[in-house]
């Protein structure tokens, strides 16, 4: 099957695919109980879509895609950055637009696109906006078959994710957990693999291919995430048509958790150590022996992929259901309370450990 650019029409009382991930000590009832008080939310069929596996999200949110495609559902990701990964993915396959409530830990994805981060007030935003037929396309790339909403890395960011789930399951889903797992994963031995990075930057009037030796290699889409880091290919990617590239070269270990503190506080800039800019698609390989698969992580979550890495922008746009104009919640940082914000633009915020 290959979806059109435009997606498939949604009905504006039609039923609604809610896809909720498994995630220990969550309390789904709890969950059922606050999202199905909402009144607007009682004019529609809700199907929950909730896997018995946490590595069952895949599948079912492709289940719950085709459902919508052919009931003119609405499929809608209720869940963080990996979640929304999983239903966009199956989204864009199955050519129906998506809809977000924002219910992770770092929200990179609803962030940019100033979506309410309570669940509550997300339903309403979400039901409005279906009503009002408000549509709005939405870039992703691509690694591989691999879609990333946020950001896409190999190197030192997989290592991170894997001690900040860890860490998680034993402290919990907050903030400071994920600060902290980092910091650790800086003093843990590692491999120190180097990766060779081919990209297709645009200078002038010609396209040209540029190659780079490094130890970790982050692509980014998200804007937020880009400016929260002080990078400024941020409003590069904002404008579209671009994947931002940051690049680390090899350092010491005291040097690369200088690098992290750089990152957490929004001077990434300012680093020497790193190579930062913008492209439109971009190849990787391991720099010496080519291992049969290499550790991938894509919008909070990890995948052995057998190189070598291509990454690349979709041809065609995801489609979020939400309004035009929102007024952003209070969480996001830097922001001020009640002051209408036009979505599609990128947050200007103090600097945060990346999703």
């Amino acid at each position: 099957m290959t979806p059109s650019e435009h997606p498939h029409p949604v009905r504006p009382h039609g039923p609604i695919h809610l896809v909720v991930p498994k995630r220990p000590g969550a309390d789904l009832d709890l969950l059922r109980a606050k999202l199905e008080g909402v009144p607007a939310l009682q004019e529609h069929d809700v199907v929950w879509h909730v896997p018995d596996q946490r590595g069952d999200i895949v599948q079912l949110a492709r289940d719950a895609a085709q459902a919508a495609l052919a009931d003119g559902g609405l499929v809608v990701a209720a869940g963080g950055d990996g979640t929304i990964n999983a239903v966009a993915s199956a989204a864009l396959l199955a050519g129906v637009p998506l809809g977000v409530v924002p219910m992770g830990t770092f929200n990179y994805f609803s962030r940019e696109h100033g979506l309410a981060l309570d669940p509550e007030t997300a339903v309403q935003d979400l039901l409005q906006a279906l009503r009002n037929g408000d549509l709005r396309p939405v870039q992703v790339g691509f690694v591989n078959r691999r879609m990333f909403v946020v950001n896409a890395s190999v190197g030192l960011y997989p290592k991170m994710l894997a001690d900040r789930e860890m860490a998680s399951r034993r402290f919990g889903r907050k903030r400071w957990v994920a600060v902290a797992a980092a910091v650790w994963s800086m003093f843990r031995p590692s491999a120190g693999r180097r990766w060779r990075v081919v990209m297709k930057t645009d200078r002038g009037a010609q396209a040209q291919q540029e190659e780079h030796l490094v130890t970790t290699l982050f692509v980014g889409n998200n804007p937020l995430q880009l400016d929260r880091m002080g990078l400024p290919q941020a409003q590069t990617v904002a404008d579209g048509g671009k994947l931002a590239v940051v690049m680390l070269k090899p350092q010491g270990r005291w040097a690369i958790a200088r690098t992290v503190w750089n990152a957490a506080t929004g001077q990434l800039h300012k680093d020497n150590a790193v190579v930062s800019m913008a492209c439109t698609e971009l190849t990787v390989t391991p720099a010496s022996w080519r291992p049969p698969q290499v550790k991938l992580a894509f919008d909070g979550e990890r995948e052995w992929m057998v190189p070598p890495l291509h990454f690349r922008l979709s041809e065609r746009p995801l489609w979020l259901v939400a309004p035009t104009t929102l007024m952003r919640d209070d969480e996001q940082e830097g922001e001020t309370q009640g002051a209408p914000v036009a979505a599609p633009e990128p947050a200007s915020v103090p600097g945060l450990m990346p999703a």
